[in-house]
Order: structure tokens, then sequence, then C-alpha cells
């Protein structure tokens, strides 16, 4: 199967850069936001500040040029195997990429990286750690063809991995092939039509998380995936991407739901987001992704 960059962590996986402090008590905190990829080269990695909630956040106008930059492979024991030093971009990106010794790498699955960064003219120490996790491979044949809502349901047969986390925790994500407003499947198109969503915003539909409780693990130790008719937003040919994300993306998202109201706590009970950042906040996860590539049918009786 073909591996492709899940670029859904564009909208699945994005970070505010600022934190639900009450204004009275504002200070500064960096942010991180960075996320490996099994199996690719090391990833970005972005460094700002929060601002104050009166002023409208811009990451190019919040971001940290002068940062000491590495990310570490650690051993079974914990030490540092080998450091990649990284260096901030050239132009206006504003970004830290790894150093062209360190581009040679390619991501480990199942291995543990550590995100260290520091600062001459600043105070804080940031850590960060992730466990890639296993390679995810789609195996068996996947339909080429499904009918929209029809009975035969897009079913996914991932190979047997290596678990690195408690429980494996999926994303499904479609990237629409022919994304006009004539393909939108009907939910969709109904709410670009009323002007709740933008159809650019579509190409990219990413689900929300798979937890164990929603998929079928079988006794050879593969995991039978079902794609959800909802995450079909577009007829026609679309790339249907499987990733398994590591438990730092997975406890963000999850309280990032809570916190857009996701849940029926009091106002006063949302807890924050959960970061996995020593020293500041942000996020320094890790994922594995798959694709397969599908057409989605019209029903004979839809116009």
């Amino acid at each position: 199967m073909k591996k492709f960059l899940p670029i859904f962590l564009l909208s699945v996986f994005s970070i505010v850069g600022c934190e639900s402090y009450s204004q009275d008590d504002y200070e500064e905190v960096v942010v991180i936001e960075s996320y490996a990829v099994a199996n690719r080269p090391l990833p970005p990695v972005r460094v700002s500040k929060t601002v104050p909630a009166e002023i409208e956040y811009n990451f190019s106008d919040a971001a940290i040029t002068n940062a000491i930059v590495q990310i570490v492979l650690l051993d079974e024991n914990g030490d540092d195997e080998e450091v990649f030093p990284y260096q901030i971009a050239e132009g206006n990106q504003r970004m830290y990429n790894p150093s062209p010794e360190s581009k040679l790498h390619s991501v480990l699955p199942t291995r543990t990286y550590r995100l260290d960064v520091n600062f001459n003219d600043r105070d804080e120490v940031i850590r960060a750690y992730t466990t890639v996790p296993d390679q995810v491979e789609i195996i068996g044949n996947v339909a080429q063809n499904l009918v929209y809502q029809s009975s035969e349901q897009l079913e996914i047969l991932i190979a047997e991995n290596e678990r690195t986390q408690t429980q494996s925790v999926f994303v499904f994500s479609t990237v629409a092939q022919e994304p006009t407003i004539e393909n939108l499947t009907p939910f969709y198109r109904a709410s670009v039509e009323n002007g709740n969503v933008e159809l650019i915003d579509l190409i990219n539909n990413a689900s929300g998380l798979i937890n164990e409780g929603n998929f079928q693990r079988n006794p050879d130790g593969t995991v039978t995936l079902r794609f959800p008719w909802i995450g079909v937003a577009f007829f026609g040919e679309n790339l249907v991407i499987t990733s398994s994300v590591d438990e730092n993306l997975d406890g963000l998202v999850r309280s990032q739901q809570l916190q857009l109201g996701g849940s029926t706590l009091p106002p006063g009970e949302i807890p924050n987001l959960l970061y996995n950042i020593e020293g500041g906040i942000g996020v320094f996860g890790s994922l594995s992704s798959d694709t397969i590539a599908t057409r989605f049918l019209r029903p004979v009786n839809s116009q």
C-alpha cells in the first residue's frame, strides 16, 4: 500500500496559541507543535509564545526564532542513542527544520523520541516525549467502488502490529480527488449551501478518534475498521487514510473536544487541554498511516 503523509493534521491536530488562563494572571508561555510520522523524515518544529486574549494570535508574529532545538532518539533504557540538531528555516516559515545531516533519518516505528528546546534569553527548558505507533499496514482487498450509504460499508483490515500504548487509537481521513460542489454528498452539500462550512474545508475530511470499543480485533491479531459514512464528503475518487495516533495526540484531541462543547460538564468543570510538554504547552506527538483509494458512487435514486 502507498504511504501517504496525513495532511489532516492541519485540521484535526491544530493548536491555538493561547491557553485558557485567567487574564488577571496572564503569563507568557512557550508553545510547541510538532508531529512525527513513522517512516517519514524528522518533522518540523514550531516554537512560539502565547499572547493575551485581547490580541489575535498569529504564528508569524508569535514565533520564537532564537531557540535551541533538537530531537533525540532514545534507546530501550531511555538513554540518548542519537541526537538530531535543528536549525531555523530560511525565508518566512519561521519554524525549525532538521539540520542537513539530521534530514537523513527516518522516524522509527515503536521507538521513543525526546524533543528538547531551550533558549539563551529565556529561562524555560522545554522537554517532551513521544513513542511512535507501529507502522499501519492495510492488507487484503479493498472495494474499488462503493455505493454511498449502502449496506456494504467500507472495511479496512490492518495487519497485526506492536502495541505502544494501553489501547490503539485510529483516525480516518478522506482526501477528495474530485472536489466540486456537484460531487458533495447531501449532508455536506446542505451545509455548504447554508453557509455553515466552506467547500475547501471539506476536501480533507477527518473522522473523530476511533478507539478499541469501536473496531474489531481479530483472533489472528489483525484489526477490522469500518469506515463511517459521515466521513464521506464527496462522491467520486477519494484517498482514505488510516492513521494510528500516539497517546499525546489522543489526549489532546479528547480534551479539545471537551473544550469545544463535546460534553455535558458545567463550564467551571471543563478541564484544561492535555499537553505533554514539560516547561510549556502544545504537543509533540506521533502517528503512522497507510492509504487506499476508493470511489464512492451515488445511489441509483439520487439526483
